[in-house]
């Protein structure tokens, strides 16, 4: 029997005596790793003013316990999950040594445990490579949405260019201008003389109209085509020539 001095009694005094630290490596489940385990190890008398602690016998047998069980709960865990081995080792330590509490002469005497469950520095070795290599491939993935967003951003932009490009004949223009802008002098002023072509174009092709149907019933219809044309012409911005008197017309129709 472990004997154990006192002195006068405090009601509800709890003295600490002997607080250290056990440092030591514990198997991991299949004994390949280990973990590195450290207890912090407490000894109290709850009831009066203990002038000693535990002996060194009763300090060596719990000590040696407390080893024996972190051991036996390691290897049940994986040795990347030591947080699972270090919530299970605290709580049947916690279940053993309040099994070693007893009562002295109106004292309780009871042994307290915390302990810390890391995994050895292979292992952490391990886990940081890991890290490292699931951040890579979430890098990637985050670069890959992304090009793949910004792709889809360009297709319906050139999609709208080229809707709008299909309704207006000065497309060929703008593109160049913006490829080219230290050209923008020639290359305006072809598209006015192109312009002009066109326009001279449609007016000479109507003459020829008018020519072959002179002797027609369609006469007033060419003749209605032509200023519809000139109007549709001006509102376009083309340059449209004056309108001379026609030969052809009879003398007196009044006709423009």
């Amino acid at each position: 029997m472990w004997l154990i001095r006192y002195s006068m009694p405090t009601t509800g005094e709890e003295t600490a005596e002997d607080v250290n630290e056990l440092s030591f490596t514990a198997p991991a489940r299949g004994d390949v790793f280990d973990f590195d385990v450290t207890v912090s190890l407490a000894w109290s008398a709850v009831g009066r003013r203990w002038q000693a602690g535990p002996d060194a016998a009763e300090r060596d047998h719990v000590q040696g316990r407390v080893r024996a069980e972190t051991r036996a709960i390691a290897r049940r865990h994986s040795p990347y999950q030591s947080e699972d081995a270090e919530r299970e080792v605290n709580s049947v330590l916690d279940d053993f040594l309040s099994r070693l509490s007893r009562h002295d002469r109106r004292v309780i005497l009871r042994w307290t445990a915390r302990a810390e469950v890391r995994p050895s520095e292979e292992v952490r070795q391990l886990l940081r490579d890991r890290a490292r290599r699931l951040y890579q491939v979430d890098c990637e993935v985050a670069e890959a949405k992304r090009r793949a967003e910004t792709a889809e951003e360009v297709r319906l932009a050139w999609e709208r260019f080229l809707a709008g490009a299909r309704r207006s004949d000065l497309t060929r223009y703008a593109v160049r201008l913006a490829e080219q802008p230290q050209a923008k002098a020639a290359i305006i002023a072809e598209m006015l003389d192109k312009g002009e072509d066109t326009a001279a174009h449609f007016i000479d092709k109507l003459d020829k109209l008018v020519s072959s149907h002179r002797q027609g019933d369609v006469y007033e219809l060419i003749v209605g085509s032509e200023s519809a044309l000139r109007s549709a012409m001006t509102a376009l911005g083309l340059a449209v020539p004056p309108l001379d008197p026609d030969p052809l017309l009879p003398s007196g129709s009044g006709q423009p």
